[in-house]
């Protein structure tokens, strides 16, 4: 069975460094975490963390989505986008938050790192985070916060942004203070779907 894989970056673009804490309490069944700081052309904190799943998914973790079987047919990318975004946003509005605007630019940007990763031009992660954002500051302007969650796994809408949800990192960059997002998606012929989901201000 594919692995289903979650794994976060909080950058911030602005003078003073931001860190975001570990988290203390992660369940036995991460298998990797990691936390530094990390420079771009202005002061950045990268952390990361990957999960899998359960080998008996008796009980779901909170930090951990539990793929559905892989479905006969799929959605389109563009429907299961769409559907992202309006749970993301559904959220957002539950907090209080201002839902965010799609971007189509910044959409092809996710994309593209959707399909590396899927390719294997780039590892699983956020290799690159920094010349995305580079590219979209050129093409958008100045951007003074950004972000990036991706996952990996066959899952549905609802499943990965559940599982971004229940992860701490995750769901910060969900609930953050950003205007603008992007979401890319690459399918896989054995079913695994690559997702990344970039958010702007």
């Amino acid at each position: 069975m594919l692995s289903t894989r979650i794994l976060f970056l909080f950058v911030l673009l602005a003078v003073t460094l931001y860190a975001a804490p570990a988290p203390s309490n992660a369940p036995s069944i991460t298998i990797g975490a990691l936390a530094r700081a990390t420079h771009l052309p202005s002061t950045a904190t990268r952390s990361s963390s990957v999960v899998q799943p359960s080998p008996v998914p008796a009980t779901r973790s909170s930090s951990v989505v539990q793929p559905s079987p892989v479905p006969a047919t799929r959605p389109p990318a563009a429907s299961m986008s769409t559907e992202i975004l309006r749970l993301v946003n559904q959220h957002r509005r539950a907090i209080g938050r201002p839902p965010l605007q799609p971007n189509s630019f910044i959409s092809s940007v996710a994309l593209g790192h959707s399909r590396d990763m899927l390719s294997g031009r780039s590892p699983f992660g956020h290799d690159g985070f920094h010349d995305r954002i580079d590219r979209i500051r050129k093409k958008l302007g100045p951007l003074h916060i950004a972000a990036e969650n991706v996952a990996s796994g066959p899952m549905s809408a609802h499943e990965v942004v559940d599982g971004w949800l229940h992860s701490p990192g995750h769901r910060r960059n969900i609930e953050g203070d950003f205007r603008l997002t992007g979401i890319g998606l690459a399918f896989g012929r054995n079913g695994n779907i690559f997702f990344t989901q970039i958010f702007a201000k």
